[in-house]
């Protein structure tokens, strides 16, 4: 069920077998997927989602995303997503989330969206209308803001990928979730099932293509602390923060 009301969209998901780890909980990849889907579905209804602004040439591509983790929702469980934008500057927009079990709160998010031409592969202003969006500037669940990872860290490379078909979303270049996926099947399965991440924060620099020679790295900075990195030749293209429960 949908519902979509001053602004903010809900949609609910019943979590099935394929979105899970074998513990029962939902993988951290398809969190990000579920609430890239609500607010692409939001968008859509707005009048300026994918379908609608790629008849235009432009896409939306994320930027940045902090994830705070109460609990990992599970197997079977049907959840809420909210989401609303918190401000729109005409290339930019900032999104919110959270995420319900009943009337509990697991999963809050914050993210910043950049409009993308699909030929210039370059960022510019939407050209589709905004002037009916009810933006919440004030409704803000996360305790900080999506920032930029700091990268000049001393890195050690934890294993190479090849950019592969299943990869590419319908903008031709890898979808950031797969970014994620690549990251957290190069941990030790323990640490990724211990449900001890409380933060997942990421910066989107460079896109990605079919066929695109990367490696992902890993800097531990302290024992609740590290940062991933996927790198092509010495330029970084996406940046990973993870941090644990003390």
């Amino acid at each position: 069920m949908n519902k979509m009301e001053e602004g903010i969209f809900e949609k609910e998901w019943k979590l099935n077998f394929t979105q899970c780890y074998p513990n029962g909980q939902l993988k951290y990849s398809e969190l990000d997927n579920i609430l890239q889907v609500s607010a692409s579905e939001h968008a859509d209804i707005l009048g300026f989602g994918t379908k609608a602004i790629l008849r235009t040439k432009q896409s939306w591509v994320l930027s940045r995303m902090l994830i705070e983790i109460e609990k990992l929702p599970i197997f079977e469980q049907t959840i809420t997503v909210r989401t609303w934008i918190q401000d729109f500057s005409g290339s930019r927009s900032t999104r919110n989330f959270e995420v319900l079990f009943g009337q509990r709160r697991l999963v809050a998010a914050t993210s910043l969206w950049a409009v993308f031409n699909i030929e210039a592969r370059r960022a510019e202003t939407l050209i589709a209308s905004t002037d009916h969006v009810i933006p919440h500037p004030d409704r803000i669940m996360t305790s900080r803001t999506a920032e930029r990872i700091d990268g000049n860290v001393a890195f050690n490379k934890i294993r190479d990928y090849q950019v592969v078909l299943s990869d590419l979303d319908i903008v031709n270049h890898a979808n950031n979730v797969k970014y994620m996926d690549w990251c957290f099947d190069a941990l030790d399965p323990k640490e990724v099932l211990s449900g001890k991440i409380k933060t997942v924060e990421m910066n989107f620099l460079r896109e990605l293509s079919y066929g695109n020679q990367v490696a992902i790295n890993e800097a531990r900075i302290d024992d609740q602390n590290a940062i991933y990195s996927i790198t092509r030749g010495e330029r970084p293209h996406f940046l990973m923060q993870l941090t644990k429960k003390a």
